[in-house]
């Protein structure tokens, strides 16, 4: 199998989702191996801010059928990505069939993790996730799903912060492994599935290189700061009836990471890529080092 993306030409590459986290790393490795890139979003001025005249700015809603043909026309490859929430089917359905009207050839989702999707039935969006997977395997453009385990700029970021702060690491089960990955080779899985000759599978499961516990975490993070960090188990909260979608989703995860679902790793970032996935180690180093010199500057 090829690690090296090959290169796209002419055509703009379509990136829904480009002022979040993920999809400005996407977006500035596309624009950095010199690719064409249309960004939609709701929010022009934050993208044009974010990223200046390297990319072209299609203002526009999920739900608004005529911006989304605009941004789509003349586009061959899409990045399909949206936030947690009830609209999230409905939205990216959407998106998909206007990019197939519109003759695009490859979409690209970033998707739930695979312990949200199967089985079904845990996880109200990992089953949205599905839906829209589903949606996505009925259509002539070729599609593949990413399906990212636990991302270290998420729940682990916030653990570090804690940790920093009080000398304590909470989960609701401290020896429940997570295979957490770094945001950055989900962006760099994500580009080269858009760059490649062709997909690598319908689904991708995404991993870091270790299954790590809350109390493993502890001790790296002691090492790192110099002082005793202890893990503690915290009963998680559950969500109140009249929550919305995205805390309800969270609180699941909460539940389905203490039963051990999320304790899992797999080859494929480098399988695809020709180098392991980053470590949990080498995040919570780089993540301390970046909240002291916040913390001095």
């Amino acid at each position: 199998m090829s690690t090296t993306p090959i290169l796209v030409t002419g055509a703009p590459i379509v990136v829904t989702g480009a002022t979040g986290k993920l999809g400005q790393l996407i977006v500035q490795r596309l624009l950095a191996l010199k690719q064409p890139v249309r960004v939609f979003t709701r929010r022009p001025d934050v993208a044009r801010k974010l990223f200046g005249e390297s990319v072209h700015v299609a203002a526009g809603d999920f739900g608004d059928r005529r911006s989304l043909d605009a941004a789509l026309h003349g586009a061959n490859r899409l990045l399909l990505l949206s936030p947690i929430s009830a609209r999230l089917v409905t939205d990216q359905i959407g998106v998909a069939d206007a990019a197939v009207a519109a003759g695009v050839q490859r979409i690209v989702k970033i998707s739930g993790s695979d312990w949200t999707i199967d089985p079904p039935g845990n996880s109200i969006s990992g089953d949205a996730h599905a839906a829209v997977e589903r949606h996505l395997a009925s259509l002539p453009a070729v599609a593949v799903s990413l399906r990212p385990n636990a991302w270290m700029q998420v729940s682990l970021a916030n653990t570090i912060r804690h940790a920093i702060a009080n000398n304590t690491v909470a989960a609701a089960k401290i020896e429940a492994g997570v295979g957490y990955i770094d945001a950055r080779d989900i962006a760099d899985v994500a580009v080269h599935q858009l760059l490649a000759e062709r997909v690598s599978g319908r689904t991708l499961n995404l991993t870091g290189p270790d299954i790590v516990t809350a109390r493993q975490v502890a001790e790296l993070l002691s090492t790192v700061l110099k002082r005793p960090v202890s893990a503690v188990d915290k009963a998680p909260l559950p969500a109140s009836q009249d929550a919305d979608f995205e805390h309800r989703a969270i609180a699941q995860f909460v539940r389905l990471i203490a039963a051990g679902r999320a304790a899992t790793t797999t080859d494929v970032v480098r399988s695809l890529l020709g180098r392991p996935p980053r470590s949990v180690a080498a995040f919570i180093s780089e993540h301390v080092a970046a909240e002291a010199a916040l913390a001095e500057s």
